[in-house]
């Protein structure tokens, strides 16, 4: 007596076939490489980033220790590989809320944050950054501390902070 099978089951009797999806965290210099791995290897991969951009820490930097390669030299190859692979769907500015299921079994959901700009339209070309009338700060910079001292009638001077007192 013959049973139905699932697609799933059909699937997998076929050597070499690619059944589901990779969920990747973090979209650093790493994070790309296994992407393009498993993409290249037919499947499809969510490369999920929490940051608004891809590329990690490597991507704010100069030199590249031991051989001193510049990093962007060594990164935008990979940026735009990635950006433009058919396989790999990129979830900037989101993170993962929840994983369900079992080991090559699991679902993801993930919280997108708001980017208030339409990512369909985007071009890159930053007028929208130009006309927008909200300041911010990038996202690398975040952690930078600025200090603002009021200044004004009946305030003092703010006073040097370099041990000489002067």
């Amino acid at each position: 007596m013959e049973t139905e099978k699932t697609t799933q089951e059909r699937e997998s009797t076929r050597p070499n076939a690619k059944v589901g999806a990779v969920a990747i965290v973090g979209a650093g210099i790493a994070g790309m490489q296994a992407a393009l791995d498993a993409a290249n290897s037919g499947f499809k991969v969510y490369l999920v980033e929490k940051n608004p951009s891809i590329g990690g820490n490597m991507a704010q930097l100069d030199k590249t220790f031991p051989t001193n390669d510049c990093s962007t030299c060594m990164i935008s190859p990979k940026l735009i590989e990635v950006a433009k692979h058919p396989n790999i769907e990129i979830l900037s500015y989101s993170e993962v809320e929840e994983i369900t299921g079992t080991p090559g079994n699991f679902k993801v959901k993930i919280k997108r944050k708001a980017r208030y700009v339409d990512e369909s339209i985007c071009t890159g070309c930053g007028t929208c950054v130009d006309n927008c009338p909200v300041q911010y700060r990038p996202h690398f910079e975040r952690s930078a501390r600025t200090r603002v001292e009021p200044q004004g009638k009946g305030k003092e001077e703010p006073k040097s902070t370099d041990g000489t007192g002067e």
